[in-house]
């Protein structure tokens, strides 16, 4: 895969656009993309269709471990402008923390209320995660640590659940009390190892906002599903 500062570079460049002569980035195009979505009320779910539900199978929920992340592709305008807008070369949109929860696999992330009925932190079945996924897009990574490490950020992401953080509709990591998908991921290990893991996005022009594409970095993720086309190319 190219290296994270080339992933944001071309990202960065797709997206900056011109209004009344004025460049606008990524925190003001994803208020625009929130305005559409409010307007026009598009949900980000599944249209009904007739085909059976996207499951994982036995095998592949058995390898899941609390502390993996979980992405996907949602349905829906948000969903699409993500995708596009952030080209990491599979089809994504959001990210989770897998977490058990009396024995049941669950997901731990956080969404805005105009696409879930509930802002912000909120815990639902790996069942449902994936069923509301486009078909063929769940990929999961596990961190690159000791036996147990992977599991500790969870403890954190479980603390803002049960602290009702909102959603970050600013996308500004700097800003920590609401959290976006990928927020909730950096504000977790930076809690647990007590150490930024993601420090390529300062060489980029936007390094408060932090991309899926950093999820696919080889030097600390390893792949536990993917659904994809293509497995991740080593760095």
């Amino acid at each position: 895969m190219l290296p994270l500062k080339a992933l944001h570079t071309n990202s960065l460049n797709r997206i900056l656009f011109f209004k009344a002569g004025t460049l606008i980035g990524v925190p003001a195009y994803f208020f625009v993309a929130h305005f559409l979505l409010i307007f026009f009320k598009t949900p980000d779910i599944p249209p009904t269709a007739s085909q059976e539900p996207y499951r994982l199978s036995a095998e592949e929920t058995a390898l899941l471990k609390e502390g993996d992340i979980i992405m996907r592709r949602g349905h829906g305008f948000v969903s699409s402008v993500i995708n596009e807008l952030f080209q990491t070369g599979y089809n994504l949109s959001h990210c989770a923390f897998v977490a058990e929860e009396n024995g049941r696999p669950m997901v731990i992330h956080t969404v805005s209320s105009e696409l879930s009925g509930v802002d912000g932190m909120q815990m639902e079945s790996l069942e449902k995660f994936v069923e509301e996924s486009v078909r063929g897009t769940i990929l999961a990574v596990r961190l690159k640590k000791a036996a147990g490490e992977a599991a500790l950020p969870v403890m954190y992401a479980r603390q803002f659940l049960a602290r009702r953080i909102p959603f970050d509709d600013k996308f500004d990591l700097a800003d920590t009390t609401k959290l976006y998908c990928t927020e909730l991921i950096y504000l977790s290990y930076l809690k647990a190892f007590k150490k930024d893991l993601f420090t390529s996005r300062f060489q980029t022009d936007h390094p408060n906002f932090l991309s899926l594409s950093a999820l696919l970095d080889t030097t600390l993720f390893e792949v536990v599903i993917n659904h994809q086309a293509a497995p991740l190319p080593a760095l």
